[in-house]
C-alpha cells in the first residue's frame, strides 16, 4: 500500500491529459522537492520538518482538476498527498473539492459549496509553494499551541496519547468545509469579500458535522491604491470533536467551546520592494479535563489566548529577472489563561511559551513553472529552548 499513493498520482499525470478535450477538464499539478536539514528537535508540530536528519523530502504533491459544467457552473478539485501527519507521505485525498455558481455573467460574485481553502488572512492566497515567497508557513499556521480538539487545554502533567498534538491558530493544511460567498466590487477591485459558513473554526477541521451550529470565517479587503492592499479577517465557531476522553461533557456544552480569531494584514509595494505585515489574535474557550482515565474525570472551562505578528520584506532583483530575496521576522506571544471567573492562572506560569523566528530566502524562477528557493530558518523561544533551525533547498515544479 505504500506505493499506491505514487501509482495514483502517476496515473493522473500521465493518462488524464488524454481525456481533457473530451471531458472539458483542465488538469494541472504542483510538486515540491526539497533537500532539508533541521535541528535535532525538529518535527511537523514545531517547524514542518519530520526530523533533524538530512533528507530528500517531498512535503506536498497536488493534482488540480477543474471542469466547466456550463457558463454559470464549474467544479474545482485538488488531489493531495503531504507530510502533515509525520515522516511518511499521506495517502492521496481531496483537500479541495467544491461546486461553484456564478449567477451573473458580468459579476465576480461566486457561491461555492464543498471543501475549499480557509478564507482567513493573507496566506489564504499564498498557501501553495508557487505563491509563497518563503519555504515555511508563518507561525500562525505552522506552530502548535497546547490546546487540543479532543482534550482542550493541555498541561505538562497530562499523559498525552502518542498522537496528541496541539492546534495552530489556522489549520495547517488550510482547508475547510461549508458554503462560501465571494465577490470583487468597484473599480480595480476596490473592495472584496470572502465569507464562509463552515463546520469548524479556522483552527480545526471536521470531516462531517459535529455540532448543531455553523462557524463563520471570512476576510474583507480594500485596494485603495495600486501600491496598497489592506485586509481584515475573522473566524468564530466550535472547534472540539467528540472523543472518549471528553465524554463527561454533554453535546450541548461541547459545542460551547469555541475559538475567536481576529487578524489584519497590510501589503505595500514600491518599485522592486514589497512589504507585508500581519497581526493575529486568537482565543480558545476550552475545557481542562482533570484526569486521564474515563472514570473520575472532571473539567473546568478556561480561556486561553495568543497573539502573532509577522513582517516580510521581499526585494526583486532588477538586474536578474525572476530572482528575489526575502526576509521574514515574526513573533508568537503567549497570552493569558483564565477560568470562567476571570481568575488568572499566570501565577502558575504561562499557558505556553513565546516564540520568534527569522527566515531568509533567495528565490529564482528557473522556468515558467519551475521555482528554486534556498532558505534558512532560525528560531528562538523562552520555553524549552528547542533546537529547530532549518536549512532547505526547495524546487517547486508546476505542470
Amino acid at each position: 500500500m505504500s506505493y499506491l499513493k505514487y501509482v495514483i498520482l502517476l496515473y493522473g499525470i500521465i493518462f488524464m491529459p488524454l481525456n481533457i478535450s473530451l471531458a472539458q477538464i483542465q488538469l494541472g499539478g504542483l510538486a515540491d522537492f526539497e533537500i532539508r536539514k533541521g535541528g535535532s528537535e525538529s518535527s511537523m508540530y514545531v517547524n514542518q520538518t519530520p526530523n533533524g536528519k538530512w533528507a530528500v523530502y517531498t512535503p506536498a504533491v497536488r493534482l488540480f482538476f477543474n471542469s466547466n459544467i456550463s457558463d454559470n457552473w464549474y467544479i474545482l478539485s485538488t488531489l493531495q498527498a503531504d507530510h502533515y501527519n509525520g515522516v511518511e507521505l499521506s495517502e492521496p485525498f481531496f483537500s479541495v473539492i467544491n461546486i461553484n455558481w456564478v449567477p451573473l455573467s458580468n459579476s465576480d460574485l461566486t457561491v461555492s459549496a464543498g471543501r475549499f481553502v480557509i478564507p482567513y488572512g493573507a496566506y489564504s492566497n499564498k498557501f501553495l509553494s508557487s505563491d509563497n515567497s518563503f519555504v515555511h508557513l508563518p507561525l500562525s499556521h505552522a506552530s502548535g499551541l497546547p490546546v487540543s480538539k479532543t482534550r482542550g487545554i493541555l498541561y505538562e502533567d497530562v499523559e498525552y496519547a502518542p498522537d496528541e498534538t496541539g492546534m495552530n491558530m489556522v489549520y495547517q493544511r488550510m482547508y475547510t468545509q461549508g458554503i462560501k460567498v465571494q465577490n470583487n466590487l468597484g473599480e480595480n477591485n476596490f473592495f472584496s469579500y470572502n465569507l464562509a459558513l463552515t463546520l469548524a473554526s479556522a483552527s480545526s477541521f471536521f470531516e462531517y458535522g459535529k455540532h448543531n451550529k455553523p462557524a463563520i470565517t471570512g476576510r474583507l479587503s480594500l485596494h485603495p491604491a495600486i501600491w496598497m492592499d489592506m485586509g481584515l479577517s475573522f473566524s468564530y465557531g466550535a472547534f472540539m470533536k467528540r472523543d472518549s476522553v471528553n465524554n463527561i461533557i454533554s453535546d450541548k456544552n461541547l459545542s460551547k467551546f469555541d475559538q475567536t480569531l481576529i487578524g489584519g494584514d497590510l501589503k505595500l509595494t514600491y518599485l522592486y520592494y514589497t512589504l507585508y505585515a500581519e497581526y493575529n489574535w486568537s482565543q480558545w474557550n476550552a475545557p481542562y479535563i482533570n484526569g486521564n482515565s474515563i472514570s473520575g474525570n472532571s473539567y473546568i472551562s478556561q480561556f486561553a489566548n495568543a497573539s502573532h505578528f509577522s513582517m516580510e520584506l521581499i526585494v526583486d532583483f532588477y538586474f536578474l529577472p525572476g530572482a528575489y530575496s526575502g526576509l521574514r521576522y515574526e513573533n508568537l506571544w503567549s497570552g493569558d489563561l483564565k477560568d470562567e471567573g476571570n481568575y488568572s492562572y499566570n501565577n502558575y506560569g504561562k499557558w505556553t511559551y513565546n516564540r520568534d523566528r527569522i527566515e531568509i530566502v533567495f528565490g529564482y524562477k528557473l522556468e515558467r513553472d519551475l521555482i528554486m528557493k534556498v532558505s534558512y530558518l532560525t528560531s528562538g523561544d523562552n520555553g524549552p529552548g528547542l533546537d529547530d533551525n532549518v536549512f532547505t533547498v526547495q524546487l517547486s515544479v508546476g505542470f
